[in-house]
């Protein structure tokens, strides 16, 4: 609507009515400023420089516009193993007879062929065995010593055996089930009635019997070189806690705490801890200072891509070749005398245009973020097989973001004492390419027998 309309209009209402238009036009304005605000707000929760994009599957294409997509046949790529098992040697055989045909219902047929095939199959009805257990109670002839008779498989206390309590923990912590439904699996599965009650105290006497290869896991991520750490929030007893990933080339742990400070990394790290830490501009991290800190790309690249201005998207683009740049260097051998080379070109060119873009308003931020820690964002090329990016800690973590997204949280704290327990072993088990059932069945029965 042009101005000569709008004056034509207004020259056909009074003061009053103009008045009353100009007051309704600006409360529907400030009702939408608020709505506008509330979305903003919830969108955040989704999209901010701390969430990777991968949790955020419906916001982003399919692929990117920046590759060249060709029309292919859609499946597995070529050399893919496929779904067809290798056939298994067995003397099992079922010999299926025709008894009549389909159609007309007529037994008068003639077998012209026959059809092979194999299946796996399990029994319909697999059961718990109840045993009844005698031990011999010895009294040492020389040291007058009594102790109880044991063996490999039974433990000590308790009415479920090994491999049951292997089962209850495969069904809690890789299939992720509740309490609840892991008792009802296992009543129509196998029979077998347990209460939610049960079954959680079956997991507790595990975490029990994995303490002390927990413990020893914290020292050997106390004396690991390399370490990727994140942290990521968890409600207890509805606060706020903290669950900590610390991942090494090996091995893996989670500790839950009420704390986001610098106490928890003293705690499992100690005070003068002098490896490589890969992790994010989180202030915690700055206790470290005897370590070599690498920042995480990934999180400066989502803070630099919200930017809308034309001078934001330059200093993104920048940022962004930069960050080319050290995946290029990286993609060969080099020298020591190379890569130190090379830390100190790059760091002075990031510095650079910091300098430049620290002028532009909606810039200052980032600028203040990459100056804050600017000996920190290169250590990836002065060392070798140093990341750029934190997503080792960030994909470590990812089991416990889906296990809060399931239980919502923990119902006390000796919950999290379990958790922890189980959840480090079975992730170092899994990132060490062990077999699971064989290095519980072996931990428990080294514990509890």
């Amino acid at each position: 609507m042009s101005l000569i309309e709008v004056a034509g209009i207004l020259k056909e209402k009074s003061k009053d009515e103009i008045i009353e238009d100009f007051l309704e036009l600006y409360r529907e304005n400030e009702r939408l400023k608020k709505t506008k605000e509330a979305l903003e707000k919830e969108l955040r929760k989704y999209k901010n420089p701390n969430t990777p994009p991968s949790a955020n599957q419906h916001l982003k294409p399919a692929y990117s516009k920046a590759i060249e997509v060709k029309s292919h046949k859609r499946g597995a790529p070529a050399g893919h193993a496929g779904k067809t098992k290798p056939k298994i040697e067995t003397l099992n055989e079922r010999h299926i007879f025709g008894k009549e045909c389909p159609q007309c219902l007529s037994k008068n047929f003639n077998v012209v062929g026959q059809k092979f095939q194999q299946q796996e199959e399990i029994p319909p009805d697999i059961q718990p065995e109840a045993v009844n257990i005698t031990r011999d109670i010895c009294q040492c002839n020389n040291c007058q010593l009594k102790f109880l008779a044991r063996d490999e498989q039974t433990p000590l206390q308790g009415k479920f055996g090994i491999h049951l309590m292997v089962l209850v923990i495969f069904l809690k912590f890789i299939v992720r089930g509740v309490l609840r439904k892991t008792a009802s699996f296992l009543e129509a599965s196998f029979a077998l009635k347990l209460a939610p009650a049960s079954v959680q105290a079956i997991i507790e006497r595990a975490a029990e019997a994995g303490e002390k290869e927990y413990e020893n896991l914290k020292n050997k991520i106390k004396l690991a070189k390399l370490l990727y750490i994140d942290e990521t929030s968890f409600s207890v007893l509805g606060k706020n806690w903290w669950v900590w990933v610390f991942r090494s080339d090996t091995d893996m742990l989670l500790v839950i705490r009420s704390s986001r400070g610098n106490n928890v990394l003293e705690e499992i790290l100690g005070k003068d801890y002098a490896g490589i830490v890969v992790c994010d501009c989180w202030r915690a991290y700055d206790f470290l200072s005897n370590a070599l800190l690498q920042r995480c790309w990934a999180h400066l690249l989502r803070k630099s891509k919200v930017f809308e201005s034309v001078a934001g998207r330059h200093f993104h683009k920048k940022i962004s070749a930069l960050f080319d740049e050290i995946v290029k260097f990286n993609s060969t051998e080099k020298s020591e005398k190379q890569r130190l080379r090379k830390y100190t070109q790059m760091t002075k060119k990031l510095q650079k245009i910091t300098n430049h873009y620290s002028r532009y308003e909606e810039c200052k931020a980032v600028v203040k973020y990459i100056d804050f820690h600017i000996d920190s964002w290169f250590t990836c090329i002065k060392i070798a097989e140093v990341q750029p990016t934190n997503n080792y800690a960030e994909q470590a973590i990812r089991e416990t973001v889906l296990v809060r997204k399931i239980i919502g949280a923990f119902r006390s704290v000796e919950g999290t004492k379990t958790y922890e327990t189980l959840a480090s072993l079975i992730a170092t088990w899994q990132l060490q390419k062990c077999d699971i059932k064989k290095e519980l069945t072996r931990m428990l029965s080294a514990n509890l027998c």
